[in-house]
């Protein structure tokens, strides 16, 4: 078991580098091929391209929070957790009182566009004020 601890960190590592490797390629030929050609921008060499690439991972990279892997344990998703535990310690009739405070939330009417318009138009019918 302990030697395939041993052989697992090496592995790794030299994927990492070989997975570098490969990507830096691939940035410096297509930077190469397309920024002369549509800017008139500098070819680069391989170097500037690892460089370009470890910018745009520490610029625009996820940092931290893994490639693909989805936890729900992130600020912006607690909510959503939150909620589904509320809503299921809910009995029936709060959870169809709960539906349909959310369904009215999300339905427009003229009530909630013009509130009291109704009860304003039923009462002036053929009564228009004249100044």
């Amino acid at each position: 078991m302990k030697h395939k601890k041993f052989v697992r960190g090496p592995l790794f590592l030299l994927k990492m580098v070989l997975i570098l490797a490969v990507t830096s390629v691939i940035v410096m030929l297509l930077w190469n091929a397309l920024i002369p050609a549509i800017f008139s921008g500098p070819v680069i060499n391989y170097w500037q391209a690892a460089g370009l690439l470890l910018l745009s991972k520490i610029l625009f990279g996820t940092m931290g929070r893994g490639c693909g892997k989805r936890h729900h344990n992130y600020p912006d998703e607690m909510w959503k957790h939150k909620l589904k535990e509320k809503y299921e310690a809910m009995s029936p009739e709060e959870k169809e009182k709960f539906r349909t405070k959310c369904s009215s939330r999300f339905s427009f009417t003229d009530d909630d566009i013009c509130p009291g318009s109704e009860n304003e138009n039923a009462g002036n019918t053929g009564n228009q004020k004249t100044q």
